[in-house]
């Protein structure tokens, strides 16, 4: 256990700490900061998270009529309000724009209406013409519950149709806009490319280490033998793993700060867009989505611990670790992170991805543990 305990000091030197630290703060920067810090972004994405907020609690994931008659006495308010703000605005007066009705059926073709249009959508404070087109978004939705899901179907394989035709069986149609899930599905991928990044930074010099200092002897043929190297892989299988969960913790905690809660409790389908595998709220989207990061993040800790223990030096790791960080997140950042029980891809396609990775490690894992066993110390 004091051999465990050692090598995993070993593993955490401060040196990788401060260049872990460092790639985090540059990554934040580059790749998750603008997902934390413009949520929602801009207009009309704003007004339809405040939207949602307000509604979410009223109505929940299965709209009836009169949860439509509320939807639509809500928008005829806002839209009094609008023609009052109009009414009283002197230009809009001389335009003959004194109404939302007029002012969203204004001449195309005057040029002094068509400004001032455009004016009050993208210069003005007010933001009615946004915050009233996404009531609007809302209620031409829910008049027509179900049409895209048919439309969808002209171009689907016959697992997507069985799948596209329970949604319609069931009633389970999109009621709300996609502006939470798209955030989430950008800020996961963007968090496991972060992960991946450190894992092989942390994990890559376990063994090379020992190799160029030619010390591997003479841990063979101490007490212990070559149970060293089994208790450097468990270090290792721990370093990585633990590292893992307090970046996801770091980073979900810091996911927290965007209010999302409301929308928690909703499953996948009643937000717009994508249609999914399975029937999963939102909440356990996410559980679900930090836990294949957690398990790919093993499973590059292994396969990074495999590599360390082959290569010559240090500039083979490298180059060997570049490819395969690459292809993590090419793979399993950018598809099984971002895409994971999307119906655009086979229902197989995950699980088919990481039960791939992980025997394909598994068997790496094999072979240079028997390689190493077998070793003659010189």
């Amino acid at each position: 256990m004091r051999l465990f305990f050692y090598e995993i000091r070993k593993i955490f030197s401060w040196k990788l700490l401060l260049l872990i630290v460092f790639v985090n703060i540059l990554l934040y920067k580059m790749l998750i900061e603008f997902d934390l810090e413009h949520f929602p972004n801009g207009r009309p994405a704003g007004d339809h998270f405040d939207i949602e907020q307000q509604i979410i609690p009223m109505f929940g994931a299965e709209w009836d009529e009169n949860d439509l008659l509320k939807l639509q006495e809500l928008y005829e308010k806002e839209v009094a309000e609008a023609d009052a703000y109009l009414a009283n605005d002197p230009e809009a007066v001389a335009l003959g724009m004194d109404s939302y009705e007029k002012f969203n059926n204004f001449e195309q073709n005057n040029r002094e209406q068509r400004a001032y249009f455009d004016k009050m959508y993208f210069q003005s404070e007010s933001g009615f013409p946004w915050r009233l087109q996404s009531y609007e978004w809302y209620l031409f939705e829910n008049q027509h519950t179900g049409e895209a899901i048919v439309a969808y179907m002209t171009e689907a394989s016959e697992g997507q149709k069985k799948r596209l035709q329970q949604l319609l069986d069931e009633r389970q149609f999109a009621v709300y806009s996609d502006i939470v899930t798209m955030n989430f599905k950008t800020y996961k991928t963007s968090v496991a490319i972060v992960i991946f990044i450190c894992i092989a930074i942390l994990i890559s010099p376990i063994f090379i280490r020992d190799k160029i200092s030619n010390i591997v002897p003479l841990q063979y043929t101490s007490t212990k033998g070559r149970t060293v190297y089994r208790t450097k892989w468990l270090a290792g299988l721990f370093s990585g793993t633990f590292l893992t969960t307090i970046l996801l913790i770091l980073y979900m905690a810091l996911y927290a700060t965007n209010n999302t809660q409301s929308h928690f409790d909703l499953p996948l389908s009643s937000f717009g867009w994508y249609y999914h595998w399975y029937d999963l709220t939102f909440w356990q989207y996410i559980v679900l989505s930090v836990a294949v990061i957690f398990g790919l993040s093993v499973i590059l800790t292994i396969l990074s611990m495999a590599i360390s223990t082959v290569v010559p030096n240090r500039i083979v790791l490298i180059g060997v670790q570049i490819v395969v960080v690459f292809l993590m997140i090419a793979v399993g950042a950018n598809f099984v992170v971002q895409h994971v029980i999307n119906l655009w891809y086979s229902q197989l396609f995950v699980p088919g991805v990481i039960g791939g990775f992980t025997l394909l490690t598994l068997l790496l894992m094999l072979y240079v543990w028997k390689l190493e066993m077998q070793k003659d110390i010189m």
